[in-house]
């Protein structure tokens, strides 16, 4: 396991993360279309002068530049695990620069860094959308790390990649801090492959292309617990996690048939044609007349 010491931040191996990141949820579930691609000289709209009043370090802001992004829907965003939508960084700025609404960029500190934000250093940013989301992620340009302070015990005692293993409270200027600082964490790079291995078990399950659910962790719908080994094994069925023999487009069909059929409540609508969608209010309204009588 590494020591904080051990560790560097590399602000290429963490757009590279980013981008590996996404690559492997568009193998999994995501639209070839849902990752975005910042421009070779970076987002033009991201700036230190747009960004001023979340006070950050320079070097979060020219980060930011260069990182993929996930497309929006509507005004929500896709799941990249359970409970956790990234934040939109280059459409954020996008909008300030036009003037298109009142929000000012403190806000914007306050969306990602949610119960935290006032403790958090201007090295150490938030990368996902506290207000669409439970799960809170924070990025540390210093120390190469990401803090995950509700990571779930499960999740730490079942994943193979090691995290830092030195007392973070040491690092910390005072209890506030050591409030997010103390807990979870890894090395950049390694954040991400935890997430991976998640999907890999598939204690990370997608059941649509915007939408995953975990086989454990926050009190949810008890079918998620029901449904779990069932889409397991469609996804098992498909060749996951096999990527070389994984069959995406039927495995995703398949799981939005099993929901159909099982839990009409939680279908995504907007992958059945007409017929379907059709059958599937039926069932809907069927469940809930059996429901609440």
């Amino acid at each position: 396991m590494p020591e904080l010491s051990e560790i560097e931040y590399s602000r290429d191996a963490t757009i590279a993360a980013f981008r590996n990141y996404y690559q492997f949820l568009t193998k999994m579930y995501f639209k070839d279309s849902d990752v975005i691609e910042p421009p070779e000289d970076g987002w033009p709209t991201i700036t230190p002068e747009i960004l001023k009043g979340i006070n950050k370090d320079d070097e979060v802001i020219e980060l930011f530049r260069y990182l993929f992004y996930t497309r929006e829907i509507g005004s929500d965003s896709l799941d990249v695990a359970p409970w956790a939508k990234m934040f939109d960084w280059q459409g954020a700025c996008e909008s300030l620069a036009a003037g298109k609404h009142a929000t000012v960029a403190e806000a914007y500190k306050l969306l990602t860094e949610g119960e935290y934000e006032g403790n958090v250093l201007s090295l150490v940013i938030g990368i996902t959308d506290v207000k669409l989301c439970v799960e809170c992620f924070l990025l540390d340009v210093e120390q190469g790390a990401i803090y995950w302070p509700g990571c779930n015990s499960k999740i730490e005692a079942d994943c193979t990649v090691p995290g830092i293993v030195d007392d973070l409270y040491d690092y910390c200027e005072n209890e506030e801090e050591a409030e997010w600082r103390g807990l979870t964490c890894w090395a950049i790079p390694d954040f991400f492959e935890v997430l991976k291995e998640q999907f890999q078990k598939l204690n990370f399950i997608p059941i649509s292309t915007e939408t995953v659910i975990a086989t454990y962790g926050r009190t949810g719908p008890l079918w998620e617990k029901d449904m779990g080994p069932i889409l397991q094994q469609i996804y098992r069925d498909h060749g996951w996690p096999n990527l070389n023999e994984y069959r995406k487009e039927e495995c995703l069909k398949a799981v939005q048939k099993a929901l159909v059929e099982h839990y009409p409540d939680r279908a995504d609508y907007s992958q059945l044609n007409e017929e379907e969608a059709k059958d599937l209010d039926a069932r809907i309204e069927a469940a809930h007349a059996k429901r609440y009588p």
